[in-house]
């Protein structure tokens, strides 16, 4: 029987660290093999991402029990997928009720045992065959060769040679793994963790060398899903203080996808769901819990890109233009969402919100929301993995005088030094960003140059006019945007403006008393034009009023004679700014 084992935090940590040291050195293995659920070659990945958290973000504190909470909260908050955060619930497990200032080989088993059963409460669907099965299987051979007459490190290396042939036995477990001969690339991930713990335990020289990734936070990060089989469109992954029951999340998640896998730490839960509505998973934590972090992926983007890419030339905008989400799909344009910042919380454009909820938000927040333009980091990383897909990059941003993010893409590619990329700005935002958005669009199907399309969408972007109804300027006044006084006389003499664009900024064209006269002075302005230099195109958005922007399109058309592009619901950063029932036109001149 093996006795007076003692394992101090210092010696614990290093085991640790090199586990995830030696998961780190596997990730192209892993994510090669990586066949189970869907063969997306993302499992090493995924896991890399946490095991590069615990290295860089855990700390040795003063007690043991403090350092092991310290590697928990690292890992949760570095994992992604459901195989990194089962692998944190694990780490947690190991971590739970530790006081001491050492383990011994008892408590060590203890330990593990936690391990796998918060690790195996976690998943919504276990399945065997895959990592929880390895993490059950050490636990029960750590228990059934403790009272055999061994010393502690043939006990460790015993266990650790058995645990590599029940991972063999794993390819017989899931007929997938035994089509392909292999075994599940978590499972494999998990021995390979012990195995770097183990030979740390008994060698305190032992060092496992891999380059070891900077902190990235979850929203300049990327996740590539390559998988056809997509029933919910949206990987969302939300990190929370944990101050709501875990069985309530899981009851009210449920109902808006698969996938689901619940982490927690002793300050966080981790959210891992894919949806078709990120924005109801956002509203429902939201109004519970404070969210710390979050990333939502477009799955069926990713896959579409990876598989079924069109041309060699790609578009690449921000969330502020308004397109048709189905022209946007047809036509393979790529959208980077910008943020929005609501009391703290960080939401995404047209993906993690919409303008219901901005509203609704915005009525009972003391702070008005504000818009954030995407970090270098993050667009640079966009930029290089859409690099590795396309010959060339054109990027149309909103107006650089209403927003940093064109300035922000410009920093992005300078450090790139790419001549394959053109930036342009499109001096315009919502619906006149969209139309020029998709007039370049067309261009790439009609298979035009590189050099002629980076031309001609300057040329749309000096043909491209927008004319905005305002419902209220309450908004507006409360963004800053313009001053309260005028906002007090617009609402006692009940005007009506009409806003447009000119030179990259906004400016009032008309102001009209109520809000008919108002939509008649559009309609008016747009036949004129279309009398004298002509409409090729236009398109029309709104803020939670579908119904008068039809009538409006109705209109439109009697006067045009021809049908818009396209009709959608604005942006949030829009809707956020001209508030709610407001609508826009968007168009493109022959001048």
């Amino acid at each position: 029987m093996i006795r007076g084992i003692q394992i101090f935090k210092d010696k614990l940590y290093k085991a640790l660290l090199n586990g995830a040291k030696a998961v780190i050195k596997e990730e192209k293995h892993l994510n090669e093999i990586n066949v189970f659920p869907v063969r997306d070659a993302d499992t090493g990945s995924n896991l890399r991402s946490l095991m590069d958290s615990i290295v860089t973000r855990s700390q040795i504190k003063p007690t043991l029990k403090e350092t092991l909470e310290s590697i928990s909260n690292a890992a949760l908050i570095g994992s992604k997928g459901n195989s990194g955060l089962i692998f944190s619930q694990f780490i947690y497990g190991l971590s739970k009720d530790v006081n001491e200032e050492y383990i011994d080989k008892e408590t060590l088993i203890n330990q593990i045992k936690k391990g796998y059963e918060f690790a195996y409460d976690a998943i919504d669907i276990p399945v065997e065959g895959t990592m929880i099965t390895l993490m059950r299987s050490w636990y029960n051979l750590l228990k059934n060769n403790e009272d055999e007459n061994l010393s502690f490190e043939d006990y460790l290396l015993k266990t650790n040679e058995q645990l590599l042939v029940s991972l063999e036995q794993t390819k017989n477990q899931l007929p997938i793994l035994k089509k392909h001969n292999v075994v599940d690339a978590g499972a494999l991930a998990f021995t390979k963790f012990v195995d770097g713990f183990v030979h740390t335990m008994l060698d305190d020289d032992y060092i496992v060398d891999v380059v070891v990734l900077d902190k990235i936070d979850l929203i300049e990060d990327i996740d590539e899903h390559d998988t056809h089989d997509i029933v919910y469109r949206y990987c969302t992954e939300i990190l929370i203080k944990s101050s709501i029951e875990k069985e309530s999340l899981k009851k009210i998640l449920d109902k808006h996808g698969d996938s689901l896998v619940i982490g927690k730490s002793s300050e966080y839960y981790k959210i891992h769901i894919h949806t078709n509505e990120p924005d109801k998973v956002f509203e429902y934590i939201s109004k519970y819990t404070k969210i710390v972090d979050s990333k939502v992926d477009d799955m069926k983007n990713q896959y579409m890109l990876k598989h079924s890419r069109k041309h060699d030339i790609c578009i690449l905008t921000d969330s502020i233009a308004d397109i048709k989400s189905s022209i946007i799909d047809e036509l393979q344009i790529q959208v980077l969402p910008v943020s929005l910042n609501v009391e703290d919380t960080i939401y995404f454009d047209k993906r993690s919100i919409k303008n219901t909820r901005l509203l609704e938000l915005i009525e009972d927040s003391v702070v008005f929301p504000s818009s954030a333009s995407p970090s270098v980091v993050g667009v640079k990383k966009q930029l290089e993995y859409l690099k590795n897909l396309y010959k060339h990059i054109l990027v149309i941003t909103v107006s650089s005088k209403m927003s940093s993010t064109h300035n922000v893409f410009k920093h992005a590619i300078e450090q790139m030094d790419s001549h394959d990329i053109a930036l342009i700005d499109s001096k315009h935002n919502s619906v006149s960003e969209g139309l020029i958005v998709l007039q370049a669009a067309r261009l790439i199907e009609e298979n035009k140059s590189f050099s002629e399309i980076v031309r001609l969408t300057e040329v749309f972007s000096k043909q491209a006019h927008i004319l905005v109804q305002v419902k209220s300027l309450d908004n507006m006044v409360k963004s800053g945007r313009i001053r309260r006084s005028l906002g007090i006389i617009a609402k006692i003499l009940n005007l009506k403006p009409v806003v447009s664009i000119k030179d990259g900024e906004g400016i009032v064209l008309t102001k009209t008393i109520g809000k008919r006269r108002s939509i008649q002075k559009m309609i008016k302005h747009l036949e004129k034009i279309h009398q004298t230099v002509g409409i090729k195109s236009y398109a029309i958005c709104y803020v939670n009023n579908m119904r008068e922007a039809e009538k409006f399109k109705s209109s439109l058309v009697r006067v045009l004679g021809f049908m818009p592009e396209y009709m959608t619901e604005s942006s949030a950063v829009i809707a956020m700014n001209a508030g709610k029932d407001a609508f826009a036109v968007g168009y493109i001149t022959g001048e």
